[in-house]
């Protein structure tokens, strides 16, 4: 009977080993993973600072006529694409996306290069009939911007 009581004491000892070790290996991991989640929400933070600062930057240019209107409308939608904001956050800049909608057809980087003059010419004018037609629009659009996005540029840093 000895024999065992001596058994199950080591087989005892040997599983509580085994589990200790497990729980070793569990808490070892659980704080692996909390590191990798805290370092993807900095990461992610960074971005959304980056892509603020950079909205709030393109809207101060334009304001300041620094920037093309239709260039900055389209840097704009995408940047805010990138947001992911709810669609009534949204609807305060709508003329961005629609002036991204009517030019999206035209050449850019290279392609724009590649344009013979005469059909820069064209996309020219209807990018200036473009710009003239939402002019208050876009002007609002930008103070929208300057007020939703610095705020928030602020909270952030």
């Amino acid at each position: 009977m000895t024999i065992f009581y001596i058994a199950a004491g080591l087989l005892t000892v040997v599983l509580a080993s085994y589990a200790a070790f497990l729980l070793f290996k569990l808490q070892k991991q659980n704080k692996a993973i909390k590191q990798s989640e805290l370092a993807q929400a900095e990461k992610h933070d960074a971005q959304m600072k980056s892509i603020i600062e950079s909205i709030t930057s393109i809207a101060k240019a334009m304001k300041h006529e620094q920037c093309p209107t239709i260039e900055g409308c389209i840097r704009l939608k995408v940047l805010i694409d990138q947001l992911r904001l709810e669609e009534q956050l949204k609807e305060n800049f709508t003329v961005f996306y629609t002036v991204y909608d009517k030019t999206a057809h035209i050449p850019t980087h290279q392609g724009w290069k590649d344009l013979k003059t005469k059909e820069k010419m064209v996309h020219t004018k209807l990018m200036m009939e473009i710009e003239s037609e939402y002019d208050s629009d876009i002007k609002q659009a930008v103070e929208n911007v300057l007020e939703q996005f610095q705020s928030e540029e602020r909270s952030i840093s």
